[in-house]
């Protein structure tokens, strides 16, 4: 997950001949982009069947890729560098509380996933270094115990996280070693004839899970504003050049990654496909490097998660502040038995700061108390799931098409809108775009942008919506 930069609209055009090249950033959106949930991905072909699913699987693709693309463009055509800044100036600084809503939801369902795969990688771990029988090969909910209590939460409170920031460079190792483990032994090991039990070609509901986990994996959303303002020469052909690479590259190891797990194992794929190996040397090492991996990552998603919910908290005070209102003041002594004021900045003080206020530092130390529930609220709920899959597909349906496919295609709808009413209004033949910014005008008639935006927008509610009840019913009954 992104953090969102502070960047004004006013540097854009100082920086736009600044800047990297597609060669050097199409590593880091698919460093953005490929992580945990690319474990989950062979049980969604068996979700869906192997060829549906790949279908699919590609179909997410595109639909992601040109969502990613509509963020870069309406950047381009608003002239702003961030996520928030891009929100407030389409749609309202008053609607601004969905993005950390959005922020706060999908952290916090990322770091469950995380303790999830701890369990999963830790007892693998145990197990091949002490044996099936040792208590920490086989007490699960121990290990993530242990972990949460001496290793997460001390990381969640540290003062300064980029001492953590070489872990996104080891978890990379690990990930690419794993694609290496696991296409290799598909390669070797899998059984010479696919079984008769396994359906290549059958559409069914399991689709909309497999579309749940796709979109998880392909997320990458909220880092558009600062992968685009990091390109050199931002231009809209330079942009489609870098999604257009960059999304290619992620389907094919996918689709690849995805194809292998389930051909070695077929109906027997777990949700983490790493369960389904041995204590081997080769994947002992694996285990215990996305362990690590996973542990260090996690109080960088945490550290978002937490500034989000400190931001909702300070909105939704403003909000209740601003009721001037002798009768909600009234309820409001009544209720606490103590002035509002003095409530609200004993609950600021446990929060922490804003990171928005003018006196917060990177160096204050978080608020214990906040940290260790917030600690504590993932913690009782991943250990009571035990299959990694499961949160992924939840993940992906109720957050992943959110942010992947809601949010910016009502993002791009708007901002066509608004420049199809502002070339109504000059009598211009083209779209307009902010004065100063790089790049074309949009490459098709307003009126069909709109049309886009929209397709996806509605595709993403379809699969939220359908794709959270499939799931719900599918592990529930």
């Amino acid at each position: 997950m992104s953090s969102y930069s502070t960047d004004t609209p006013r540097r854009v055009e100082a920086t736009a001949m600044e800047g990297s090249s597609i060669a050097l950033i199409v590593p880091t959106l698919l460093k953005n982009m490929i992580g945990a949930g690319i474990f989950s991905l062979p049980v969604g072909l068996r979700y869906a069947t192997p060829i549906p699913g790949l279908i699919v699987l590609g179909t997410i693709g595109l639909l992601s890729a040109s969502s990613y693309w509509m963020i870069g463009y309406c950047c381009i055509a608003c002239g702003v560098k961030s996520f928030r800044d891009l929100w407030n100036v389409v749609l309202g600084q008053r609607s601004a509380w969905i993005i950390d809503v959005t922020i706060f939801l999908n952290g916090w369902i990322t770091l469950i996933c995380y303790i999830i795969l701890i369990g999963d990688f830790t007892t693998k771990s145990f197990e091949g270094l002490l044996g099936p029988d040792h208590i920490l090969a086989k007490k699960r909910a121990l290990c993530q115990t242990v972990i949460s209590a001496f290793v997460l939460l001390p990381l969640s409170l540290a003062k300064d996280l980029q001492r953590l920031a070489y872990t996104s460079i080891l978890g990379l190792i690990v990930l690419v070693y794993v694609l290496f483990v696991v296409i290799q032994d598909s390669i070797l090991n899998s059984p010479p004839e696919i079984s008769e039990e396994v359906h290549l070609c059958e559409w069914n509901f399991g689709i909309f899970e497999a579309i749940a986990l796709y979109c998880h994996a392909f997320v990458a959303h909220y880092n558009a504003p600062k992968i685009f303002s990091e390109l050199a020469n931002p231009t809209l052909i330079r942009w489609t050049q870098l999604v257009g690479i960059a999304y290619s590259v992620a389907f094919v190891v996918y689709a690849e990654f995805a194809w292998a797990g389930f051909r070695r194992f077929q109906l027997s794929v777990e949700g983490n496909v790493l369960k389904n190996y041995g204590p081997q040397l080769n994947i002992l090492i694996a285990w215990l490097g996305m362990g690590f991996s996973i542990a260090f990552t996690y109080p960088l998603v945490f550290n978002s998660a937490r500034e989000a919910a400190i931001n909702l908290t300070l909105i939704a005070r403003q909000t209740l502040s601003s009721i001037d209102s002798p009768r909600f003041r009234q309820l409001q002594d009544g209720y606490y038995g103590s002035s509002w004021q003095h409530r609200s900045e004993q609950l600021i003080r446990l929060l922490g700061p804003s990171p928005d206020s003018p006196n917060h530092k990177l160096s204050q130390k978080p608020g214990t108390k906040t940290t260790f529930l917030l600690v504590l609220l993932t913690y009782v709920v991943a250990v009571r799931c035990d299959d990694v899959g499961i949160a992924n597909a939840l993940a992906g349906s109720v957050m992943g098409c959110m942010v992947c496919l809601v949010l910016p295609g009502l993002l791009f709808f708007n901002v066509a809108r608004m420049q199809q009413r502002a070339q109504q209004a000059r009598g211009l033949q083209k779209p307009l775009l902010t004065k100063g910014s790089s790049g074309a005008a949009l490459p098709m008639r307003p009126i069909l942008a709109q049309f886009a935006g929209i397709v996806i927008f509605i595709s993403g509610t379809i699969f939220t919506i359908v794709g959270t009840a499939v799931i719900l019913m599918h592990h529930l009954s």
